[in-house]
């Protein structure tokens, strides 16, 4: 456990002092809307690279295949696949690298980014995806649900 916060912070630590010495310059709603955009966008671009868009009639096993294979290699994320059936695929994150080494470098305003990546990434790169989700750890919820289904005439009304 202290090898992971330590390695996080190293990584993460230069980000941090660009982001406190910005805000002390820019103002920290400024500093705060230019990093959430650019997490949203570099991170949201960095997922479709892994993840083929899911093209209208192919099969759903194809987008959530790669999605559980893309999860369960992001480091120091606890997750599991709590329904997993044609059509949907659904993970239960338990422990996020991101909230936390956010939270742990005051940066917690910024957390918020990384949850919302999910959403933007279904909504530019993925339009036959809906995406789902009620709870997140930046909110203080106790998990994160991810819940990605197959956009259907069912689902659409």
């Amino acid at each position: 456990m202290i090898f992971k916060k330590m390695f996080l912070i190293f990584v993460f630590f230069p980000f941090a002092c660009v982001y406190h010495t910005a805000k002390y310059f820019f103002g920290k709603n400024r500093i705060n809307d230019f990093f959430y955009k650019k997490i949203v966008t570099m991170s949201a671009n960095s997922l479709s690279s892994h993840i083929p868009t899911l093209q209208k009639d192919e099969e759903f096993s194809v987008f959530s295949s790669k999605m559980k294979e893309t999860v369960s290699k992001i480091p120091f994320e606890k997750s599991e696949v709590t329904i997993d059936e044609p059509g949907m695929v659904k993970f239960k994150v338990t422990v996020c690298q991101f909230v936390e080494i956010a939270k742990l470098l005051g940066m917690s305003q910024l957390a918020k980014a990384f949850c919302d990546v999910d959403i933007v990434y279904c909504q530019k790169y993925q339009p036959n995806i809906i995406f789902e989700r009620k709870f997140t750890l930046e909110k203080g919820d106790p998990f994160c649900d991810h819940t990605y289904k197959k956009m259907s005439k069912k689902n659409i009304a």
